[in-house]
């Protein structure tokens, strides 16, 4: 059985930044299992790599509830995650939205990545979109501020940006 890491990214500090659960040789795991491992570590996202040639690695990301199409957080700790265990420092994730490139550089501090972005955008959101939202967080449309309309921002997952 691969090993479950666990790792917080952007931080120093053992209890800030975004956590991240994260396992390098998930190789054999299936889906159920991944979404159980997800499930079990609590995390917001949980990855889960196989190597498929020097520095590439198909990453998969797993909340508690569902696969989800991309993760900063979980790529960034996934990435110093292969720096502190095999030294890898040029890295090629492959994603369901693509391939993403992460550098790692070694510092006095501790370990640094930086990840490239897939290909970003944003879109007006659709008002059925916005009407289903509005109902859930119990806003009325009114406290909406015109001079920032609703949109989807895409940097791997999809995101409906409100401002209120």
């Amino acid at each position: 059985m691969p090993k479950l890491l666990r790792y917080a990214a952007f931080t120093d500090a053992p209890h800030g930044g975004n956590p991240a659960g994260v396992m390098l040789d998930a190789d054999g795991l299936g889906d159920a299992r991944m979404q159980a491992i997800a499930a079990e570590v609590g995390y917001s996202e949980t990855a889960f790599l196989t190597m498929v040639g020097p520095g590439r690695y198909r990453v998969r990301y797993f909340s508690p509830r569902a696969e989800v199409p991309f993760c900063g957080h979980a790529t960034i700790a996934s990435a110093i995650a292969l720096f502190d265990s095999v030294g890898e420092a040029s890295l090629r994730f492959e994603t369901s939205v693509g391939e993403v490139p992460v550098e790692v550089s070694a510092r006095a501090d501790g370990p640094v990545a930086t990840l490239t972005s897939v290909a970003t955008h944003v879109e007006a959101a659709a008002a059925d979109l916005v009407a289903f939202v509005l109902v859930a967080l119990r806003w009325r449309e009114v406290e909406l501020d015109p001079a920032l309309p609703p949109r989807v921002a895409f940097a791997g997952a999809r995101h409906l940006i409100l401002a209120a």
